[in-house]
């Protein structure tokens, strides 16, 4: 969040939004969390637990409905961001660069700094892409619990053209202690969700 609102102030970004998704207390400490440093905010509320190409779908759908040109993703946070970030790049057929520890504006390119491997390697980024960035922000633990948000702007997955049921697909599935199920359950359960209950 730091990093793009950095990009707003310099004037490199006419405007940039941060995006989120996933259930209300979330979405209003995403809100709370953008506004504190100037920029507003989108979410697209749903309780769907997706994995890393579910996810891809609604930020894909998301950047497509603002017209984003350019994506910052917080690679650092869960282990599956690094994928989503190709998946993204794939999904909006824009560049993709991860492992980004720096980025300055420099006209209507941007410099970013990554590490790959003992190297340090500068690329300059024009147009479309996606960026996985590992920039550490200061720490926020003192704030409160944010209050719900009226300055996000909503958006539902239907309005994004995205099915519920269809992207539920992609959910992960519940982390329990039971004894994994086997295949053809797994499979069976998948299916439900698109089998037309027979009319009794």
């Amino acid at each position: 969040l730091a990093a793009a609102a950095a990009f707003q102030k310099s004037g490199a970004a006419r405007r940039a939004t941060a995006v989120a998704a996933g259930d209300a207390t979330w979405l209003d400490l995403a809100a709370d969390r953008a506004s504190r440093v100037g920029l507003s905010s989108a979410g697209v509320p749903t309780d769907l637990q997706l994995d890393y190409l579910g996810w891809a779908q609604v930020m894909a759908a998301v950047a497509r409905q603002l017209g984003a040109v350019m994506i910052l993703v917080d690679e650092a946070s869960r282990p599956e961001r690094l994928p989503e970030v190709a998946a993204i790049a794939e999904l909006l057929d824009a560049a993709q660069l991860t492992n980004v520890i720096a980025l300055a504006p420099d006209g209507a390119s941007v410099h970013a700094n990554r590490i790959a491997g003992n190297e340090l390697q500068t690329y300059r980024v024009r147009g479309a892409a996606v960026i996985g960035v590992r920039i550490a922000g200061p720490q926020i633990d003192e704030y409160p619990t944010p209050t719900p948000s009226a300055s996000m702007r909503r958006l539902d997955l239907q309005s994004l053209g995205l099915d519920p049921i269809v992207l539920g697909h992609r959910a992960m599935p519940p982390r329990t202690a039971h004894q994994p199920r086997h295949t053809v359950d797994r499979v069976a359960d998948y299916l439900a969700v698109h089998v037309v209950p027979r009319k009794g």
